[in-house]
């Protein structure tokens, strides 16, 4: 039996994945500044007229990268709308929303952080980028605000808690500031970052049993 051709629709999903896949690499390698679209296209094996009428600029391509590599998937879905964080906002164990967000939030990290430098670069630069990533900055702490009311649903947040305080303390505690120093800067492993965010947000939010 003749081997199935991939559909054109399939082939154009293929070649934009090469492409993503050529970027990131030469972004975290090269930097924003020292890559060019016409890098990524000969890595990539396309024309460049392809890489523009995909991705339009070298800052859209950027944070179409981020967001496949923040997902761990080639079409990512909306946070809010993946397993975990349903679990998590389900979950009648406050122990477990924190478990899921720390778990996922801090993976998401594991996976986009050495594309930071580049995203920070092209912020500088491109006020296409800088909106998209002020965006990201307030869908995560709009993530981490409902994970904290979650567990206040479940009357487990410290009573002299507020909402917006104890929301406050996730965005910092959670955040890319304390990866960076834990885990790229000091040397932690993921692994030790994890057990101690777990255990630090656990005695900064939930209430003595």
């Amino acid at each position: 039996m003749a081997p199935v051709k991939p559909t054109r629709a399939e082939r154009a999903r293929q070649t934009r994945r090469r492409m993503i896949e050529a970027a990131r690499g030469m972004f975290v390698e090269q930097g924003y500044a020292g890559t060019t679209m016409d890098q990524i296209a000969a890595q990539a094996q396309v024309a460049v007229q392809t890489v523009y009428y995909t991705f339009r600029t070298k800052g859209q391509l950027l944070t179409e990268v981020v967001e496949v590599t923040a997902a761990g998937e080639s079409e990512p879905v909306p946070v809010t709308d993946r397993p975990w964080a349903r679990e998590m906002m389900s979950s009648t164990s406050p122990q477990r929303v924190l478990a899921l967000g720390v778990e996922h939030g801090t993976a998401i990290y594991d996976r986009v952080a050495a594309l930071w430098p580049a995203v920070g670069a092209a912020a500088a630069v491109d006020p296409a980028v800088d909106k998209y990533w002020r965006g990201v900055t307030a869908a995560r702490r709009g993530g981490q605000r409902a994970m904290v009311a979650r567990i206040a649903e479940l009357g487990a947040l410290r009573p002299e808690l507020s909402a917006d305080r104890a929301t406050d303390l996730v965005v910092v505690l959670l955040g890319h500031d304390v990866y960076r120093g834990l885990v790229q800067d000091a040397g932690w492993s993921p692994a030790a970052y994890r057990a101690w965010l777990l255990t630090t947000l656990a005695q900064q939010l939930l209430a003595e049993k």
